[in-house]
């Protein structure tokens, strides 16, 4: 099979690259294929709090999660399709730390400079937000009304069937991708299921990524770890919103744009809360009933060389200890049931930015890694700028310097 562009992986970065690129190509003389190994987002983007916000302290980054807030928001109306967008808030806590409020301060001046809605609330403004939040009259955070969630799998079935219907091909079910590479330039993917020929090979394959890469003697600094999350009931919302207990889910095939969205009918508990203080993110997820508790940074997480050996299961220490964290902020959590959990793959660079870009050593080949579990904030910029670089187009969407490979070298 041939391709102009050769996008191997089906997460959220993979299937938003595939939108843009089939968007600029013309689907006969130009095709864009994507391939992945299982089902759409079988890997870490579907696991993914899929949270969406525009707390970022670099002035870049959060450019880009407000243009992909903008993208989510008006999905529904542009498109006719939904990503399960849920516009709750998110709350960003500093807690009473002088030194976390600081830097929440700076980053909030940051992100107003460039149009974000945000404000710094404190004490009972906290408490109106969020009722049952355990702070303190000292404690500061930011309030982004405009932020929430989308649904995981959703987003990824959307981008897929909207770059099916701008011409590109999604093909399942294609293990053991090896890049081919002749006279230092990529000509294809070798494959389960045969050899796919391209000019243009992106790697959109997450903690598989520096496996693939090392197999090619090409070097990046990235590093996968292991990610967990535990789930609890969550409580019962506000009165006055009542769950459709008949709510199904409409497939992303079809439109909504004129049929009510099950998923915009389920109400939520409370606000998405990003605790800097506990270290911990809190979203609802109204279809499950549950909500989701996660860590925010991976300074004691497991490093792992092979995803494949990972257990997919949550340590019961760290469901307790996410438990325990959860309850602490919101005291009404620590009697609700506990619901299981899950762990899956985050991969890092040193510098917490992804590598987006071409690589050197390889012409041809292309990568988009090092997401820190940011993917659904940044995929529609970084998807539509990969597109920009991969057809030799001026790159708008997000600065290619800052997020080159070569930066580390």
């Amino acid at each position: 099979m041939k391709a102009k562009i050769l996008i191997v992986g089906g997460g959220a970065m993979g299937t938003c690259a595939a939108l843009h690129s089939a968007r600029r190509c013309d689907p006969l003389r130009e095709p864009v294929v994507l391939i992945e190994k299982e089902r759409l987002g079988a890997g870490s983007s579907g696991r993914s709090a899929a949270i969406v916000h525009q707390g970022y302290s670099d002035r870049a980054m959060a450019g880009m999660a407000r243009d992909a807030l903008k993208v989510y928001g008006a999905m529904k109306s542009n498109t006719g399709r939904s990503v399960g967008y849920r516009n709750t808030g998110v709350l960003l806590l500093a807690g009473s730390s002088p030194e976390r409020i600081a830097q929440l301060r700076e980053d909030v001046a940051t992100q107003q400079s460039i149009g974000i809605n945000v404000q710094l609330v404190q004490g009972e403004e906290l408490r109106g937000i969020m009722p049952g939040i355990e702070v303190d009259d000292a404690a500061v955070g930011a309030w982004q009304p405009d932020g929430g969630f989308v649904d995981p799998g959703r987003t990824i079935e959307t981008f897929a069937a909207l770059a099916r219907a701008a011409g590109a091909a999604t093909r399942i079910g294609i293990a053991t991708p090896e890049v081919v590479v002749e006279k230092g330039r990529a000509i294809g993917v070798q494959t389960s299921d045969g050899f796919f020929e391209a000019p243009n090979v992106v790697l959109a394959t997450g903690p598989w990524t520096p496996m693939i890469l090392r197999e090619l003697g090409v070097d990046l600094p990235l590093q996968t770890v292991r990610t967990e999350e535990c789930f609890l009931r969550m409580p019962t919302p506000l009165e006055g919103e009542e769950e459709d207990e008949d709510a199904g889910f409409a497939s992303s095939e079809f439109e909504t744009r004129f049929v009510p969205d099950p998923l915009d009918q389920m109400p939520v508990a409370h606000p998405v809360l990003v605790d800097y203080e506990h270290r911990t993110h809190l979203r609802c997820e109204p279809g499950m009933s549950r909500t989701r508790i996660g860590r925010l940074d991976f300074d004691d997480a497991k490093i792992i060389d092979h995803p494949e050996t990972s257990e997919e299961v949550i340590d019961p220490e760290a469901l307790e200890e996410l438990r325990r964290l959860g309850a602490l902020r919101l005291p009404i959590y620590q009697d609700q049931e506990v619901l299981g959990g899950h762990a899956a793959w985050a991969t890092l660079t040193p510098d917490r930015l992804p590598i987006v870009g071409p690589v050197k050593e390889i012409e041809g080949l292309y990568v988009v890694a090092g997401l820190t579990g940011n993917d659904f904030h940044l995929a529609p910029s970084i998807g539509e700028g990969l597109a920009q670089l991969v057809q030799g187009l001026p790159v708008s969407a997000f600065d290619p310097n800052a997020l080159s490979p070569q930066r580390f070298q």
